[in-house]
């Protein structure tokens, strides 16, 4: 059984360890697990997401509770039932994510909650003369605030990022950067659409790029703060990346190969070179979203390599190229994990040192 530093905040809450002596607590167990980090090394990119089956056990109840909710809230007249399921979410997070500090039940529950407090708000804030999309269903006017006007989304995507303010303010829960940073980012697309009407594709590719590399810079910011990843900065690190990457892979790709049908070797070339800088810079920051999100890109050019532009195969050949793609693919990707710190280990050792110190280190082991 190991000692968390919840345990000891919360002991330091119910008033049996004073604070002077947890901090002293908190020091002497992070001295203890830099060294065991130095001796033995850390292969893997731990963040916290179960404490035990009985985080699943709990998952599993409010996974069925909040879906059972949401068939009968979502998509009436009435918001007011979102609001009620909404505070209902919220009251079960007093209790499973503040008393009993369970994750991956607390995920569920923040995405519930805002879900909830997102779709209370009505989709024509703006005044019924504004003309709706004619074959949009009333729920994806309830979802998106699809009416037209690009000010319903900003004020639903602002009403959102308050809610994952609250949520995280309250409860501390890492994962709620996730959604604040993906509600600012709608936020931010939908007053550009206000201020400029509907930009270009490459304009949106850049905005795209631009917003993934603001999130990335906070998630730097966050490991940076803590090297070792020891603390719970670096889970609020990993969630900003995994928000970071497909904004940055997508976008960039987007921005210098516009067209994938059409693929050939010279825009295969194009993916690897993007593919192979964001693989360097993922290993760096021992980070593995950016790879993830490249990996389509990767198929693609695997893809092509095999049996060429997709458009002139037949049925049968698309088959094999698509099932010899998978194969090719998983073998690159057991092959980059296991190889995975050795190539960190030399890639540190180009780096410069000032540059270096800043990043996650290295196990000391061969």
């Amino acid at each position: 059984m190991s000692l968390e530093r919840d345990d000891i905040d919360a002991a330091v809450a119910a008033g049996v360890l004073p604070q002077t002596q947890a901090d002293a607590l908190n020091a002497f167990i992070a001295e203890r697990r830099r060294a065991r980090f130095s001796q033995n090394g850390q292969e893997d990119e731990s963040f916290r997401f179960m404490t035990g089956f009985n985080d699943f056990f709990f998952a599993i109840g409010i996974l069925l509770l909040g879906s059972g909710i949401a068939f009968f809230t979502i998509g009436g007249v009435e918001t007011w039932p979102c609001a009620v399921a909404a505070a209902l979410m919220w009251a079960l997070s007093e209790l499973l994510v503040r008393r009993m500090r369970l994750v991956l039940p607390g995920i569920l529950l923040s995405v519930f909650f805002i879900s909830f407090v997102y779709l209370a708000v009505p989709a024509d804030l703006v005044g019924s003369s504004v003309p709706r999309f004619p074959l949009a269903s009333p729920l994806a006017h309830t979802l998106f605030g699809i009416t037209g006007a690009p000010l319903v989304t900003a004020t639903k995507a602002l009403i959102g990022t308050t809610a994952a303010g609250l949520y995280y303010w309250r409860f501390r829960l890492p994962f709620t950067l996730l959604p604040i940073g993906a509600s600012l980012v709608a936020l931010i697309g939908a007053l550009v659409e206000l201020a400029f009407g509907r930009i270009p594709v490459t304009a949106n590719s850049l905005l795209g790029f631009t917003c993934g590399l603001a999130v990335f810079a906070v998630a730097m910011r966050y490991d940076m703060s803590d090297r070792e990843r020891l603390t719970r900065r670096a889970d609020c690190a990993f969630w900003l990346h995994l928000l970071a990457a497909p904004l940055i892979v997508h976008s960039l790709i987007s921005l210098i190969v516009p067209d994938f049908i059409a693929i050939n070797n010279a825009v295969a070339g194009a993916i690897l070179l993007i593919v192979a800088i964001l693989a360097i810079l993922a290993i760096a920051i021992d980070r593995r979203a950016l790879l993830v999100s490249a990996l389509l890109y990767v198929g693609l050019v695997i893809a092509y390599a095999i049996g060429g532009n997709w458009t002139t195969q037949a049925d049968t050949d698309r088959s094999l190229v698509f099932f010899g793609t998978l194969v090719i693919l998983g073998v690159f990707v057991i092959t980059l994990g296991v190889g995975w710190m050795p190539l960190r280990r030399r890639l540190i050792g180009l780096i410069s040192p000032s540059i270096a110190g800043r990043l996650p280190p290295v196990p000391n082991r061969a």
